[in-house]
């Protein structure tokens, strides 16, 4: 974590600013005539770093990134813009929605940002140091990562685009706990992010290095449309041709892309969302439960029930009781 935090000492002698610390953190803030920007490293255990980077530069930025004696990764994911990294005679291009992960020991890698654009990043970095494994899941996670991704001529992994991993990182940028639980939760989701970008690069080798679904990069930034659409408005009377219609993709194209994105089909989707809604509005409402089921777009109060009990393992009457019950005794 060291390395890391000399690194950010480096961006605040080259762009200005000052450096904070929150929670064990260190943030570097900077608005000049360089640009304005934030940088944050946060601080994990066993041989794993997480660093998020939000920038807006006025000119091209240019910094490097070290790995270590111990054998090292870096997962280096761009949520907005577009970067090119080198390591060695290597220089490629890596645009939104995709990962390079670099891999070795005693090398340097240069990230290159482009001045006159927003540059969004995060990184993960993984050193293997034994010393730093607390535990057998840690132990097999670093022995997949470094199966996968360290290969002996070291060429760096260009992932095809993944919209699963920016919602992952978005996430942890919106953690609002403190103390032990902050810390506990950006684990999980960096662990979770890594397990991802395994299965994802097994996926990309799967199909030749080509693109694991029949989906653009502007198609998969229109299913992320939509889906933060039905989020924001669950109870909206969706069907999959309106949707076609106003993202502007085939029906066929709209379903890849909630299975690439979420797992699951549009209707799914839909349903899943209502009920996320139907258990806030139990929580939170005076509403009765035939109140609740029309407010969030259903037609049946039984079909409702089904599929509630499904979801949370007891009747929507059951949860209310049990809500109210304990309302009541507090």
């Amino acid at each position: 974590m060291q390395i890391v935090h000399n690194q950010l000492s480096y961006f605040n002698n080259v762009l200005g600013g000052s450096i904070s610390s929150f929670q064990g953190d260190r943030i570097l803030q900077y608005d000049n005539d360089k640009g304005t920007g934030r940088i944050q490293t946060v601080s994990l255990g066993s041989g794993i770093s997480y660093t998020e980077y939000d920038m807006d530069l006025n000119q091209d930025f240019n910094f490097d990134l070290k790995l270590d004696e111990n054998r090292s990764l870096y997962f280096v994911y761009c949520l907005e813009g577009n970067f090119r990294f080198t390591k060695g005679s290597d220089s490629q291009k890596v645009e939104a929605l995709q990962t390079v992960v670099v891999g070795g020991s005693n090398d340097t890698i240069n990230i290159k940002l482009r001045g006159a654009s927003k540059s969004n990043l995060s990184i993960i970095k993984v050193t293997q140091d034994g010393s730093a494994i607390d535990n057998n899941n840690h132990q097999e996670l670093y022995d997949q990562l470094f199966a996968t991704f360290l290969n002996e001529d070291g060429e760096p992994h260009i992932g095809t685009f993944n919209l699963k991993i920016k919602e992952q990182l978005l996430q942890i940028r919106a953690i609002t706990q403190v103390g032990l639980v902050r810390k506990l939760l950006i684990e999980g989701i960096v662990n979770f992010t890594l397990a991802l970008e395994i299965l994802h690069c097994k996926q990309d080798m799967e199909n030749d290095g080509q693109v694991s679904s029949m989906l653009t990069k502007k198609e998969l930034l229109r299913i992320e449309e939509a889906v933060n659409a039905i989020k924001r408005k669950p109870e909206y009377p969706y069907t999959v041709t309106d949707l076609s219609k106003e993202y502007g993709l085939s029906p066929t194209k709209l379903q890849e892309g909630f299975k690439v994105m979420e797992g699951t089909t549009v209707t799914n989707f839909i349903r899943n969302e209502r009920l996320i809604l139907a258990e806030e509005l139990i929580q939170t409402s005076d509403m009765n439960i035939s109140e609740i089921v029309y407010s969030i777009g259903f037609t049946s109060r039984s079909y409702f029930s089904k599929i509630f009990r499904n979801k949370f393992n007891c009747t929507p009457k059951a949860y209310l009781m049990n809500i109210r019950n304990v309302s009541l005794s507090a």
